[in-house]
């Protein structure tokens, strides 16, 4: 057998290894081939079911875990003041989360959940997935002069057929609200009902730009 045959065949192989052992260490030669090769075996099936566990596919549970639909971070602008809230969630599942506007430093965050009846839900989704928002920009500015307070609105609409879509959004109410793109008026509209319903914000100061929504 040549050199190349030999060190590519198991059994020679570990003969060769064994004749650099002395005669006297044979038989725990023979006993420690045994043991590596078992443990080899064992190493070995532990990483393919490593690897299996890794690549599984997802669970049931995993699966219908409900996906985010559309969140709003708010900028509460008043009295020279910018305040930061998670203004408004939605789920795949019709479950929202509202959190606190906090006004003051002392003020703690309070959280509300809601759930959308099927019918709000699908209206929701069909807002979400207007034509309308293919050309809409990237930021829309107040579209009229606010001297006491608006809010600026960044909304992530997340779709399954697309990538996410992120949009900023001065909201102040009134009539000059009623210039922007129909499809993301309406849309504002709906943020500010779920949230009212949700957290119960008095919504009256938009009202003028909702009127007709």
């Amino acid at each position: 057998m040549g050199i190349l045959d030999q060190l590519t065949d198991g059994d020679a192989l570990w003969n060769i290894l064994e004749t650099q052992h002395s005669s006297g260490a044979k038989s725990h030669g023979k006993a420690g081939k045994n043991m590596n090769r078992k443990f080899g075996v064992r190493v070995l099936v532990f990483f393919v079911l490593a690897l299996c566990f890794a690549c599984r596919p997802t669970t049931a549970q995993e699966s219908h875990l409900p996906k985010l639909l559309l969140r709003v971070m708010n900028r509460h602008f008043t009295v020279g003041k910018r305040i930061p809230s998670d203004y408004l969630k939605v789920f795949s599942d019709g479950s929202v989360e509202c959190h606190a506007i906090k006004f003051g430093e002392h003020d703690e965050d309070d959280v509300k959940k809601g759930q959308l009846s099927p019918d709000d839900l699908a209206k929701l989704t069909s807002a979400l997935n207007d034509s309308g928002f293919q050309d809409l920009s990237d930021e829309y500015k107040l579209q009229r002069v606010v001297v006491d307070s608006w809010m600026e609105w960044d909304i992530t609409i997340e779709r399954s057929w697309l990538h996410s879509q992120n949009i900023t959004l001065a909201f102040s109410g009134g009539n000059g609200d009623s210039k922007l793109p129909d499809a993301l008026r309406k849309l504002g509209c709906q943020i500010l009902d779920l949230r009212r319903r949700v957290y119960g914000d008095d919504g009256a100061y938009y009202n003028p730009a909702c009127s007709g929504s």
